[in-house]
C-alpha cells in the first residue's frame, strides 16, 4: 500500500504505458475544466460510471455517503491493484494485513474479493480531495466510513490488473 497527494506521486506512475494511462485519467479527472471532472461531481449519491481505460483497467467513478465505522467492509482483492481518489469529500479508511486479519468469506475468484471480520490490527487513513491510495493484495482495506458526520464522497476506484503495476518502491 502507498497513499499520497496524486501531484507529489507522479513520478511513480512513469514506470509503464499502462500507468502513464492511468495517471493521465487521474489528472484528467482532477482538472475541475474537464469533462471526467464535471461527470464525477454531478453523480448523485449511489450513482457510478464505470470507463474501461483498455488492458483490462477499469474505472469506477462512484459517489456515496460515508458509514459509521461499525458499518465498514474489509476486503481484499488477489488479480486487482485498488487505486482510489478521491476528488470531493472526505473518509476514512481502515487498512490491515491480511496476514493480521480473519477471513469472513473465502476468495470469490469471480467478484476477485475475499471478505474479513473487523481486525484489531487496523490503522486509520484519512483521504481527501487529490488524496491516491493504492491498495495491492496483501492489504485488507475498508473505505467509506464517515469522520464525524456523513457526507458526500465523489471518488474514483482504478482497478489494475497485478502484472501491470510497477511501482518499484
Amino acid at each position: 500500500m502507498f497513499v499520497g497527494y496524486f501531484a507529489d506521486v507522479l513520478r511513480k506512475f512513469k514506470k509503464s504505458d499502462s500507468l502513464l494511462k492511468v495517471c493521465s485519467y487521474l489528472d484528467e479527472a482532477l482538472d475541475e475544466e474537464s469533462e471526467v471532472y464535471r461527470r464525477i461531481t454531478n453523480l448523485g449519491a449511489g450513482e457510478s460510471f464505470e470507463v474501461c481505460l483498455g488492458e483490462d483497467i477499469k474505472v469506477i467513478e462512484q459517489a456515496y455517503y460515508t458509514k459509521p465505522p461499525k458499518e465498514a467492509f474489509y476486503e481484499s482483492h488477489q488479480e486487482m491493484v485498488d487505486f482510489q481518489m478521491v476528488l470531493k469529500g472526505r473518509e476514512i479508511f481502515f487498512v490491515a494485513p491480511h496476514s493480521l486479519c480473519e477471513v469472513k468469506k473465502p476468495y470469490d475468484k469471480e467478484r476477485d474479493l475475499i471478505e474479513y471480520y473487523p481486525s484489531i490490527y487496523a490503522s486509520t487513513l484519512l483521504l481527501f480531495n487529490g488524496q491516491l491510495a493504492v491498495f495491492e493484495s496483501n492489504d485488507v482495506h475498508a473505505g467509506g466510513i464517515s469522520i464525524a458526520e456523513s457526507e458526500l464522497v465523489q471518488k474514483i476506484v482504478v482497478k489494475i490488473p497485478q502484472k501491470l503495476v510497477k511501482l518499484n518502491f
